[in-house]
């Protein structure tokens, strides 16, 4: 109880229990009394033919009118019938059993009996238990009593009740589904025919027959139902010489009540090593995730009293609020692998599910995470600033460049976590920066209402670009490095020349600040937006417009242009993305998925991927032909700028709490 006892002053729950002891302190209680006479007589004599009032009344009271026995009762009565014998003689013969084994053997009346003590209400149904399991076919007994090994208010699946019986009564799966049968007419168990046929039993029905099975008997056939089920299945090693061996592939079940009970029937046959091996492996987890969500393999862990055990549940439960569902559902299985790869119990197992080809494409981490329990002190890089703005990702990783209140760039090695340089000559808040392919110069802009260019090789200043009247927020450059543009607050667009640094166009047809910008690689065109919500496209010599692109319902947030300048895409405070077609002007594709602002997006070299981040904490790669999600991660913070390396494999995203470095694995 104590976990739903949390909550506001002003939070009401309704419990409902035969065990009023739960209940806390100052709890109403509110009597769910027993049924009324006419009810219960209503229930007793359900499609029975008349009895004898006197019967009725005698049988009420034996009872205690309580709906379990009063069902049981009829079932017997009704079954006995079917064969010909006459209804009060069934009834008295009855009767008679459940005065010398039932209620009443005891001293105190039926209706004074408190159902609330397990050992009692054993007591009450065990005269008409072991009336009904007399009428059973030969064996039927044992095989019924068996039953108690499954687990508490579940529905059995009867194709593992077969199985089961297969095993301890050789039964074939047509006697046992009859035997079922059976068990159904006499209300020992209800029974349904949907999903191939499921049995339940009644919790106080089970807990007698558990009782009358003892624990040894019990614990043994929990290692026979283990052994019935581990035949069906293929032999499966360890997934890493240091994971644990599971012995089969427990992960290629298919029933839900077997996945949701393994690991239980495995510690009742005290195979708790064997739970152990199951529970720590990386595919049954996968398993276990994908079928429940995070709290089912987080679960199974600690049922485990081990220290592995306890160790392994503990690593699942830091990262079970990124595991949520994700499209395409198989990306879930990256998300996992980067959460628990830097941990020493699923390392090196998740090392080898990253060589398996059947998971590609997935996102796997090249360092450990800067939000993971394990990096925990190096989290960020210290004094960065306000925020970090990604510059370019080499073969031997990342260069960050990271801006400041005061307009200084600290320019930093990932790898490392070392600052390698630091420019200064802005005099307010940077806002935007812009790195060319080779990434051998970088532009900036800021507050100051200037772009400045730099050498990032010497950390000098090669130009200062003036000419807007207010803030600067964007920039962005050619391929070439040689041209180029920079948006502002004052609504203009302006098109410099790097190698004279003098402004060769002017755009004004925005009349609200230009907050987004991107260029073609070759600078054939340019494509701006401002507050609303479209995305223009403009010829950089002569400054004309040459088109208009709308769809989004939100201000754009971002964009991207494809290597070849054929299609760009574009994101919005819509969260969706947008794919457009140059040549006809039209938008091809549009990919839903992030759940909150996109903030940045990356297209791979040989435009086969694009990466999306958002505030929803996501990394989403896209396949750009296919127009599908491919992969996806999650962070721990918003992520707020992304960007690919040279080789179309190695992507670096930049969030609240750092840098994070993934390779795309296909």
């Amino acid at each position: 109880m104590t976990p739903f006892l949390r909550g506001g002053r002003r939070c009401v729950r309704l419990v409902t229990t035969r065990n009023p002891n739960l209940l806390p302190l100052g709890a109403r209680p509110i009597r769910v009394d027993e049924m009324s006479p006419d009810q219960a007589r209503a229930v007793l004599a359900w499609q029975l033919p008349p009895l004898p009032a006197d019967i009725i009344d005698a049988l009420l009271e034996t009872t205690g009118r309580w709906a379990l026995l009063l069902h049981l009762t009829n079932r017997l009565i009704a079954e006995q019938t079917a064969t010909g014998a006459a209804p009060a003689a069934a009834a008295t013969q009855i009767l008679q059993q459940l005065r010398v084994l039932g209620p009443v053997a005891v001293d105190e009346p039926a209706g004074a009996w408190d159902l609330d003590d397990p050992q009692r209400r054993s007591q009450a149904v065990q005269a008409s238990i072991e009336a009904a399991i007399t009428l059973l076919p030969p064996d039927g007994a044992d095989r019924f009593a068996e039953l108690a090994v499954f687990a508490e208010d579940e529905a059995i699946p009867l194709v593992l009740v077969a199985l089961l019986w297969r095993e301890t009564g050789g039964l074939t799966e047509g006697q046992s589904r009859a035997l079922c049968r059976a068990m159904e007419r006499l209300s020992l168990l209800m029974l349904k025919p949907d999903e191939g046929g499921r049995i339940r039993l009644h919790d106080v029905i089970r807990d007698y027959l558990r009782g009358r099975l003892g624990e040894a008997p019990l614990t043994a056939l929990h290692a026979r139902l283990v052994s019935a089920v581990a035949a069906t299945l293929p032999e499966a090693g360890p997934l890493a010489p240091t994971a644990p061996d599971p012995g089969r592939a427990w992960w290629s079940l298919q029933e839900g009540y077997l996945l949701d009970h393994l690991i239980e029937h495995l510690l009742a046959a005290n195979l708790t090593a064997q739970a152990e091996a199951v529970a720590g492996d990386l595919r049954w987890v996968e398993t276990r995730l994908t079928q429940r969500g995070p709290t089912a393999p987080w679960s199974d862990l600690t049922l485990i009293d081990t220290p592995r055990a306890r160790a392994a549940a503990l690593s699942l439960a830091q990262a079970g609020h990124l595991l949520m569902p994700t499209d395409p559902a198989r990306a879930l299985a990256g998300v996992l692998y980067s959460r628990l790869q830097p941990n020493q119990h699923w390392g090196d197992q998740v090392t080898a599910r990253e060589q398996d080809a059947s998971q590609h494409p997935l996102l796997a981490n090249r360092w450990i995470p800067p939000d993971h329990p394990a990096s925990v002190v190096q989290r960020a890089f210290s004094g960065y600033g306000r925020a970090f703005w990604l510059l370019t990702v080499r073969q031997d990783g990342p260069q960050l460049a990271t801006g400041s209140y005061n307009g200084s760039v600290r320019i930093w090695d990932a790898a490392s976590r070392t600052r390698t340089a630091t420019l200064t000559g802005h005099t307010h808040q940077l806002r935007s920066v812009a790195v060319t392919p080779d990434g051998a110069r970088l532009a900036t802009v800021g507050d100051d209402r200037t772009a400045r260019i730099w050498d990032l090789a010497s950390g000098t200043c090669l130009a200062t670009l003036a000419g807007h009247t207010r803030p600067v927020h964007s920039v962005a450059i050619t391929a070439d490095g040689t041209q180029l543009a920079t948006a502002s607050h004052d609504g203009s667009v302006r098109m410099w020349d790097v190698v004279s640094r003098t402004c060769t166009t002017v755009f004004t047809d925005h009349t609200d600040p230009v907050h987004l910008m991107a260029i073609a690689p070759d600078g054939a065109w340019l494509a701006t937006s401002s507050k609303d919500r479209s995305l223009r496209i403009w010829d950089p010599a002569s400054g004309s417009r040459l088109a208009g692109l709308t769809g989004h319902t939100k201000r754009l947030t971002a964009a991207v242009v494809a290597p070849d300048g054929s299609w760009l895409a574009t994101a919005s405070e819509d969260c969706s993305v947008r794919l457009w077609d140059l040549a006809s002007r039209t938008c091809r594709a549009t990919l839903p998925g992030h759940t909150e602002r996109v903030t940045a997006m990356a297209i791979t070299p040989d435009g086969a991927w694009l990466a999306t981040v958002g505030r929803d904490r996501t990394v989403r790669i896209w396949d750009a032909v296919r127009h599908h999600t491919v992969a996806l991660v999650r962070t721990e913070g918003p992520l707020t700028a992304c960007s690919w390396g040279p080789d179309s494999q190695s992507l670096a995203v930049v969030g609240r709490f750092g840098v994070y470095l993934y390779g795309l694995l296909v």
